[in-house]
């Protein structure tokens, strides 16, 4: 973790509406925190997600629909307790007449296992095939290190509209952050046009594929009648599932619909089912965490026994008489944990750290045995270095 910078977590599930002004405030004090910023549901400010984060040299998520919170704020946590890449620079060592235009923003910083994308356009003309170098410098624990690449300045002769468009979108992106100029405006326009790619100040129209030729009308809403698929052992009264067909359309480059469709017959049952919502039992993961204790143990207690699956004698059953209870059960949490629950590392990683530092410090050379003795009992194979024995 960086020192001396205070670590920021912020969430916001609205607009606001000095977006540009709060992301200023935040990179002028970005020397005394870093930001990790959260969009919780489909209303939160995309630019200002993203940009305190990028200027606070944090990491930004979104939440929404059935996502979870936990997960994403546990990943934030884990990279608010690393150091980062830092100083982040290109150096660029190119022919005569051939010169570099950065169209993304640099990132501030990298986190471990965190990719960032970097969109460069090189601009010139070649007489002949030649090698270009590109120097990648950053710092990491005060460490200043560099990476280079050599590449020739060679056109594929396949079209990749893909990589274009996503740089196009970049570089909108970064100019909307601040598009007061009438220049600036002309410089989104032209990249949104050239590479097809919507802006604010642009849009589609619907496109007849048929005839090429211009949708006209007021934009509406079409709706689909779902298809209604029975079930052939059920009574003919009873609906089992729905499915929608979209409408085919091409687009081509402002934004109109066409005309209203029918009214949508509605369906209805004589005895419609009566519909149970179901009892939603807390996982076992989640009891387990919300019963460790401060200093990272568990408590060899009935409900811990029930979420691991074993009898509530287990304490009865420690390879050594003078361990205690707690250091006991607290080493068959962490080996259930993960035996049982990889697809979840992230929620539950830091908690496991904390409870392998404690019950290193408690159980001493009698550590391996007890691992050794909870595999037996929980039917797993964890291994050692999961306690860096």
């Amino acid at each position: 973790m960086e020192r001396n910078r205070e670590q920021v977590f912020l969430l916001t599930d609205g607009e606001v509406g000095n977006t540009k002004e709060v992301i200023e405030e935040v990179r002028r004090n970005s020397s005394a925190h870093r930001c990790f910023t959260f969009g919780i549901g489909e209303g939160a400010s995309t630019a200002l997600i993203k940009g305190v984060a990028r200027v606070a040299s944090g990491t930004y998520d979104f939440i929404s629909g059935k996502d979870r919170l936990q997960p994403k704020v546990l990943k934030a946590l884990k990279c608010a307790l690393q150091p980062t890449v830092s100083d982040i620079s290109l150096n660029w060592t190119l022919p005569p007449g051939v010169e570099e235009k950065l169209v993304s923003q640099m990132p501030t910083a990298i986190f471990q296992g965190q990719r960032s994308i970097i969109y460069v356009q090189l601009k010139g003309k070649l007489e002949e095939e030649q090698e270009a170098k590109v120097s990648l410098q950053y710092k990491f624990k005060n460490e200043l290190l560099t990476n280079d690449l050599v590449f020739p300045l060679k056109m594929d002769s396949t079209e990749r509209q893909t990589i274009h468009r996503l740089a196009a979108k970049n570089l909108i992106s970064l100019l909307e952050l601040d598009m007061d100029g009438e220049e600036v405006k002309k410089q989104i326009l032209e990249a949104s046009l050239q590479s097809g790619v919507i802006s604010s100040l642009t849009a589609f129209v619907a496109v007849n594929k048929d005839t090429k030729t211009r949708v006209e009308g007021p934009p509406v809403t079409r709706r689909i009648p779902p298809v209604v698929l029975a079930d052939p052992g059920a009574p003919v009264n009873r609906l089992v599932s729905f499915a929608s067909q979209p409408i085919p359309i091409s687009l081509g480059s402002a934004s109109e619909l066409g005309e209203e469709a029918d009214a949508v017959p509605s369906v209805t049952t004589e005895n419609p089912p009566v519909v149970e919502t179901p009892t939603v039992e807390t996982p076992p993961l989640y009891r387990l965490i919300a019963l460790q204790k401060a200093d990272g143990s568990w408590n060899a207690t009935a409900d811990v026994a029930a979420i691991l699956g074993i009898a509530e004698d287990f304490a009865d059953k420690r390879p050594d008489s003078n361990m205690e209870p707690s250091e006991w059960v607290t080493v068959l949490a962490v080996i259930w944990l993960h035996h049982n629950c990889q697809d979840h590392q992230e929620e539950w990683e830091l908690l496991e750290r904390k409870a392998v530092t404690w019950v290193k410090s408690k159980a001493g050379s009698s550590l391996a045995e007890a691992v050794q003795a909870g595999n037996a009992l929980l039917k797993s194979s964890v291994d050692l270095n999961v306690f860096s024995l």
